[in-house]
């Protein structure tokens, strides 16, 4: 398989970065991601702390601003968000990209503490199962 690049794209970060951070799991050297979001990133601690629970360090990865080289330099895109209530994004310059669009609920919307924590331990699990399946999208 020739390298491919991958752009994990969501509304402020934290579910790209996690999704970035299960395909670093998935030993396919031909396979290249980056996560970039369409929002600044918010501080928020819990996406770390639900992939430490499964042995993912994440702290490193830099929050990413979307930019045009990067979906440029995309063979696929994947944009996750919740259907739901994140709003539709738009993404620029696709026409001739593969796009994958993953309904992930969206934490950030969660009133309560505890609330949130549990959708994010949920996302994790979530985003683990897409992750997996990226190589079928491939093809």
């Amino acid at each position: 398989m020739d390298n491919k690049n991958i752009l994990l794209l969501s509304t402020s970060n934290d579910l790209s970065i996690m999704a970035e951070g299960w395909a670093s799991r998935l030993n396919e050297p031909s396979l290249n991601f980056v996560s970039a979001s369409f929002l600044k990133a918010q501080d928020d601690d819990l996406p770390i702390e639900a992939m430490k629970e499964v042995n993912i360090d994440i702290t490193n990865k830099e929050p990413k601003l979307l930019a045009p080289h990067l979906i440029k330099s995309a063979d696929l895109i994947v944009n996750i968000y919740d259907f739901q209530r994140d709003q539709h994004p738009d993404l620029p310059l696709t026409s001739n990209k593969k796009v994958l669009r993953w309904n992930i609920t969206n934490p950030a919307h969660c009133k309560d503490a505890l609330e949130k924590w549990a959708a994010y331990q949920i996302v994790c699990d979530e985003l683990a199962d897409h992750v997996r399946n990226l190589k079928e999208a491939l093809k």
